[in-house]
């Protein structure tokens, strides 16, 4: 059941009525709906809004809106789905992440001498941005894998089952002798692994699991999501500061500890809105921090908010920012607010966003609102920001 509270002035055009919104089950949020609207919920009972409403979810479950204009006349339904109340830790340290591609990316091609000839085996059949994900029947997730099927002693065809966008086609290449290497190749260049740096967002103590960076892990070689298999997030430590300015937003340069100690979790997810996976139960055990609730980004307002960064190498720390534009149900995920940088502390440090600040959490009237997601290249003092509503929704369960 929900209850429609009329509490304010109200407005909105069509396009901003979202074709979903969700709750916490038993909060009073407002929906920011633009211009005198009457509202019908699915028991049929009506009410004329001329200002702001205020909705209550009682109860986990689904619902409709009816959002009806000029007396009545049918605009859009909205569903209504419940998320539960949640309290997870924030934050804010910088932590060194580790991802095996789902098979193994080419990064390019390109020829080779062979019997004193110039080939290049796979000219034809493989591009940029492709992942063999199999070799003659078997499926492959490493180049030392790889390798061993085409170094051979003499030369025999290979068939390999490759991935290029949503298309799954297959390819016979016959590898050639390499004379300068004295091995066999198909005259792929090859990756499997990627690392970088990264911010936690949250750790959810109930599940013992995390969220972070606030998009996806790509690649510059491919510029698009990279499938994983396995990934790690360890501890790291900064040992530099690229500044930002326009043009060139600046970067965080440190040393991931990839010892087996310093393992904090395992990443089973890359998409679109961050990276998430399970989180260690001893490191999970250290965390002193407290947790706080979420919020939906009906709750999310303009104004005055707080970022968690670790960028000294003494403890997360507060920094103040700005929200200048709040975009709720954008079809972009990734990009639902824009913060400037308002805290001359950070400025002095940074000049901004720089990379390796994804993921640092954005906290506002004492509830996770969401993460920094990306910068802005012409102005590092702004970048955008995602709703932690978006990546819950893709925790691991």
């Amino acid at each position: 059941m929900i209850i429609i509270l009329p509490i304010g002035l109200l407005g909105i055009s069509y396009s901003n009525v979202p074709d979903e919104i969700k709750l916490i089950v038993g909060e009073e949020q407002t929906l920011d709906l633009n211009l005198p609207l009457p509202v019908q919920v699915t028991s049929k009972k009506n009410i004329k809004i001329k200002e702001p409403m205020s909705v209550i979810l009682e109860q986990e479950g689904k619902a409709e809106l009816e959002v009806s204009v000029l007396g009545g006349i049918p605009l859009k339904t909205v569903a209504v789905s419940s998320m539960p109340y949640k309290e997870v830790i924030p934050g804010g340290q910088i932590i060194g992440i580790e991802v095996h591609s789902e098979g193994i990316c080419v990064v390019g091609t390109g020829g080779f001498n062979s019997n004193g000839k110039e080939v290049n085996p796979c000219k034809d059949s493989l591009k940029k941005g492709d992942r063999i994900i199999e070799v003659n029947g078997i499926k492959i997730n490493s180049k030392e894998e790889f390798k061993k099927v085409i170094e051979v002693d003499e030369e025999k065809f290979i068939n390999l089952k490759v991935k290029r966008n949503d298309k799954t086609i297959e390819a016979k290449i016959l590898p050639r002798y390499c004379d300068e290497e004295n091995t066999y190749k198909i005259g792929a260049w090859i990756k499997d692994t990627i690392q970088g740096l990264g911010t936690l967002t949250y750790i959810d103590p109930e599940s013992s699991t995390f969220g972070a960076l606030g998009h996806g892990i790509t690649d510059s070689e491919f510029e698009k999501i990279i499938p994983i298999s396995t990934g790690s997030i360890m501890t790291a430590k900064i040992d530099s500061i690229r500044k930002g300015k326009a043009g060139d937003p600046g970067e965080l340069s440190g040393v991931i500890n990839t010892n087996e100690r310093e393992h904090v979790g395992d990443i089973e997810e890359n998409n679109a809105r961050g990276i998430f996976g399970t989180i260690d139960k001893e490191d999970l055990d250290k965390m002193k921090k407290e947790a706080i609730p979420i919020a939906c980004q009906n709750e999310v307002k303009e104004g005055d908010a707080l970022i968690l960064a670790d960028l000294e190498g003494d403890g997360v720390a507060s920094y103040k920012v700005k929200i200048q534009k709040v975009a709720k149900y954008t079809s972009e995920p990734s990009k639902g607010m824009v913060i400037k940088i308002v805290d001359q502390e950070l400025l002095n440090l940074t000049e901004g966003i720089v990379q390796g600040m994804s993921g640092s959490p954005i906290i506002q009237n004492d509830k996770l609102i969401g993460a920094v997601s990306h910068v802005f290249v012409q102005d590092p003092t702004k970048g955008y920001g995602i709703f932690v509503e978006n990546m819950i929704n893709l925790d691991i369960k």
